[in-house]
């Protein structure tokens, strides 16, 4: 990827980060807000990716990778794994939800942040976690009762899992996740942007 593109993909995330983070500001300071769930809808249906409409496309570079042609393996091998997440949610479905959760914030802090770094450290790894872990947090923070009721659709009768959002939500390791992820982000911003090409 050129650095040009490079630059333009870093502005892009460097300015919608400072926007996210001044609405939350906003949010803190007036808590009054009400926030509209169509608006939210709408910024993620037009800012937000399209996740998965482009899985065919990775699906076809993963194949390369094996020097395998027929896209027909990609599929069947897609619909299996879905198959095999479906039926693990119904044997497991707190340990599922929590491999979920953890696979999704790795997934949202690397998608925005990869093209601009070239180091595979785990440090760096550990960033992306931490970077989209904010977007697991947020509802939790925000909302807690209408995500625990959320949840309590989705796991019926799990008594641990409710047992740990209750000591997640006494002892501010929300807060804490919080500002973990912030200054993860920072610091990926800040390693990799050059204020003058803002």
């Amino acid at each position: 990827m050129s650095d040009k593109i490079k630059k333009i993909n870093l502005n892009h995330s460097f300015i919608f980060f400072f926007i996210v983070n001044i609405f939350c500001i906003l949010i803190f300071k007036y808590s009054n807000l009400n926030v509209s769930t169509i608006l939210c809808l709408l910024l993620i249906l037009v800012i937000g990716v399209s996740h998965g409409s482009l899985d065919h496309i990775k699906g076809k570079k993963l194949l390369g990778l094996f020097n395998l042609k027929s896209t027909y393996i990609f599929y069947i091998s897609y619909i299996l794994v879905s198959g095999a997440v479906i039926a693990t949610w119904l044997l497991l479905p707190s340990i599922t939800l929590i491999i979920f959760l953890i696979i999704a914030s790795y997934h949202f802090g690397k998608e925005d942040t990869q093209f601009l770094i070239n180091n595979r450290s785990y440090f760096t790894q550990t960033l992306y976690f931490f970077k989209g872990f904010l977007i697991i947090l947020t509802p939790l923070y925000f909302n807690f009762q209408e995500t625990i009721a959320i949840f309590k659709l989705l796991l019926i009768d799990n008594e641990i899992f409710y047992l740990s959002l209750n000591f997640i939500e006494t002892n501010k390791v929300i807060q804490l996740g919080i500002i973990c992820s912030t200054l993860s982000s920072i610091f990926l911003f800040l390693k990799n942007f050059e204020i003058k090409n803002l």
